[in-house]
C-alpha cells in the first residue's frame, strides 16, 4: 500500500512537467486550428456578377493571435443553477408524516376502545361475535390482540403515501376507515349492554 501511494506521489511532478513541455506546441496547434477563410471577390468577365474563384480562396492565419484569446473561461464566469433540495424518494413532506402519525394514535386508541368495550359486554353476559377475537375475548389478551389490525393498516397507509399513483392521493382512508369502524363497534357494544 505504501509502495502504490509512493508510485502515484512521484507520478504527479512526472505529468506537471509533461503538461508544461507540451504548452508550446498546443498553443501553436490552437493558432492554427482557429483560422479564419477570406475570400477574395473579383467581377467576372462574362457575366458581369461578383463570383469567388477558386484560386482566390485562401486561408489566412491569424497572426494576432494570444494564446490567452483562446484560454477556456475562469469557473467564476459560470453561473450554474441551484440544485433542487434533496429528499429521499420515499421520504414524504414532514405534514404528511403528522398527519400519518395522529391518525396512527387515533386508530390504535380506537381500537383500544373497542377491546375495553367488548371486555365490559363480556362481563355484562354478551357473547363475543367474531371468531377470530374469541379466543381472547376472556382475556387481557384481547388488547394486544387487537391492534394487529390498526399496525397492519398503518403500514399500508405509509406505503400509500409515499406511492406516486393513485394511492397517493387516498393514502389516509385505511386509518380513518379502521378508526370509524373501531369507534362504531365500541360504542355499540356500550350502548347495547343492559
Amino acid at each position: 500500500m505504501i509502495l502504490a501511494v509512493a508510485v502515484l506521489l512521484f507520478q504527479f511532478p512526472v505529468a506537471g512537467a509533461a503538461a508544461n513541455a507540451a504548452k508550446p506546441a498546443n498553443t501553436q496547434a490552437v493558432t492554427e486550428t482557429h483560422a479564419a477563410p477570406v475570400a477574395a471577390s473579383t467581377p467576372s468577365s462574362a457575366s458581369g456578377k461578383n463570383s469567388v474563384s477558386d484560386d482566390s480562396t485562401k486561408l489566412a492565419l491569424r497572426t494576432d493571435a494570444k494564446p490567452s484569446d483562446f484560454a477556456a473561461p475562469s469557473m467564476a464566469s459560470v453561473h450554474l443553477p441551484s440544485p433542487p433540495a434533496f429528499r429521499p424518494p420515499d421520504e414524504a413532506p414532514t405534514t404528511h408524516r403528522k398527519s400519518w402519525i395522529l391518525l396512527s394514535a387515533v386508530e390504535h386508541s380506537s381500537a383500544g376502545f373497542d377491546a375495553w368495550s367488548t371486555r365490559y359486554a363480556l362481563s355484562n353476559g354478551r357473547v363475543e361475535a367474531d371468531p377470530l377475537m374469541r379466543p381472547f375475548a376472556g382475556s387481557a389478551g384481547i388488547y394486544g390482540a387487537i391492534q394487529a389490525i390498526p399496525i397492519g393498516l398503518d403500514y399500508v397507509a405509509r406505503r400509500f403515501q409515499r406511492s406516486s399513483g393513485w394511492t397517493h392521493r387516498i393514502w389516509w382512508a385505511p386509518q380513518a376507515i379502521a378508526s370509524a369502524t373501531f369507534l362504531f363497534s365500541g360504542s355499540y357494544n356500550v350502548a347495547h349492554t343492559n
